[in-house]
């Protein structure tokens, strides 16, 4: 009995004790570990965070392609498919910007490009160097009438715009396939191929030209449909090596138009030098394309751009006319005549060229200004050609500095400046004087920033890679 009522006792207190001890230590404990603590997972997994979810889909907002609308809502299923280009417009801008010094070169301050004539007997012995330089001229452009192109200058605006009939005509045209992503919000696979337009450079050849080249390109994009603008990306697929085409971008406009129609806008800035933060992570200057400065002699490499300015051509007289548009029906001219009769070059007194003549009488109004030597003959309060030719009418013995030109040969004695542009200048006979001949010299590298601003319309096909949908640009599929 003593030993039952033993048994008994401890039966009976032993699990008071054992409860009384667990309500004395246990108590709630918080995500971290604090006993009775507040701190709660948020919905981006954080202890203690503050993310949230907007439109509880079970995904934190900062993880969220769409935060603000429900992604089981959004699909790609609208734009998968196969799209065939069926017009573009391209707006190409290039800006003067002189490279870094590690390009090779280190550009002077005062640095400006630009095509320059000059005359083919400037650097003849019978000078003595007396010329050099001083027989060179810059020729105006549409976007720099002093034809000098400095920093900052835009050396090339243009806007290109083609329909599906001048694609045809031109032989451009691009086929887009776009998959669905492996997950919603996720990147999705695309595919673009075809021939594109372009401005192409090459140093061997001094040109800068419009023409096209073949795309074939795979990377990844996102749709973000609950924006209307700045809502498309394209971006590099970090699996998939070797050249993209197509440039890098976060902020694109994808428009569905209708159910068979969408456009695309985006800015390619991946060749301008401080631009480039907005779509990438860092600039490759490269070096410059001349061998002279560390470069291969045919292009350059790394991000940066170059232009040529591009060839001249002359018309039936001889006379630079502008510069080359259409190589299938121009022909590009290395020497010819300069002529002018504009406000800022005007050589109407000596036929509209650049005669002998010309250069002696606009060399000396040139020196004796520089010099201040000049008088203000008739009064006008200006220093001018008109008080020039009173000068030389005042002292027909006087001659030209540098070119040692009479006065009287220049303007006569009763002050007609002397038209020599009847004929062509013969260095054994100078002093007939007529008309210079110039050859031409372009700069071949001019470093810019480029921006090209793409408004891309497409339409869907109804077979896949749009095979057999007619277009006349079918590309092989890998």
């Amino acid at each position: 009995m003593i030993n039952i009522f033993k048994y008994l006792k401890y039966s009976i207190l032993l699990p008071l004790l054992f409860i009384q001890f667990s309500c004395d230590t246990t108590e709630p404990q918080d995500c971290a570990g604090v006993a009775n603590g507040t701190a709660t997972i948020d919905a981006c997994g954080v202890c203690g965070g503050t993310g949230v979810d907007t439109d509880g889909d079970g995904i934190c907002d900062t993880a969220d392609s769409f935060p603000t609308t429900d992604d089981a809502t959004l699909d790609l299923s609208d734009f998968i498919g196969s799209w065939k280009l069926t017009a573009l417009t391209g707006t190409y801008t290039y800006t003067v910007s002189t490279a870094s010094d590690s390009s090779g070169l280190t550009w002077p301050a005062d640095t400006s490009f630009g095509i320059r004539l000059k005359w083919e007997h400037e650097d003849n012995a019978a000078f003595g160097g007396a010329l050099a330089g001083q027989a060179t001229f810059p020729v105006p452009t549409p976007t720099q009438p002093t034809g000098q192109h400095v920093a900052s200058d835009i050396v090339l605006y243009t806007v290109a715009t083609y329909d599906l009939a001048t694609l045809e005509a031109d032989s451009i045209g691009l086929i887009g396939v776009f998959e669905d992503a492996p997950s919603v919000g996720a990147d999705a696979t695309y595919q673009m191929k075809g021939v594109y337009p372009g401005v192409f450079y090459n140093y061997s050849s001094c040109a800068s030209a419009g023409s096209t080249a073949p795309m074939t390109d795979q990377g990844l994009y996102n749709w973000n449909q609950s924006a209307t603008t700045d809502n498309f990306v394209i971006k590099r697929d970090p699996n998939i090596s070797g050249s993209q085409v197509l440039p890098t971008f976060a902020d694109g406009d994808l428009t569905l138009v209708d159910a068979n129609t969408v456009n695309i806008k985006f800015l390619d800035r991946d060749s301008h030098s401080t631009r480039y933060a907005e779509i990438m992570d860092a600039w490759d200057e490269g070096k410059h394309p001349d061998a002279a400065y560390g470069g291969n002699g045919v292009n350059s490499g790394g991000d940066r751009t170059y232009f040529a300015f591009p060839p001249l051509i002359a018309n039936a007289a001889g006379i630079f006319t502008g510069p080359l548009t259409d190589p299938t029906t121009e022909t590009v001219a290395t020497e010819g005549y300069l002529y002018g009769t504009g406000d800022n070059f005007n050589l109407t007194s000596w036929g509209g060229f650049m005669t002998w003549y010309a250069f002696c009488f606009l060399g000396e109004l040139s020196y004796l200004t520089a010099t201040s030597a000049l008088s203000d003959v008739d009064g006008d309060g200006d220093a001018d050609m008109t008080d020039l030719v009173m000068t030389m009418v005042g002292n027909q013995s006087g001659t030209t500095h540098g070119t040692a030109m009479p006065y009287s040969m220049l303007v006569s004695a009763v002050g007609a400046i002397t038209n020599d542009s009847d004929h062509d200048v013969d260095l054994a006979n100078l002093a007939a004087g007529g008309k210079m001949t110039f050859n031409t010299i372009s700069d071949c590298a001019v470093p810019v920033d480029v921006t090209i601003d793409f408004d891309a319309t497409f339409t869907r096909c109804t077979t896949d890679n749009c095979v057999g949908d007619s277009y006349h640009v079918t590309p092989t599929w890998d």
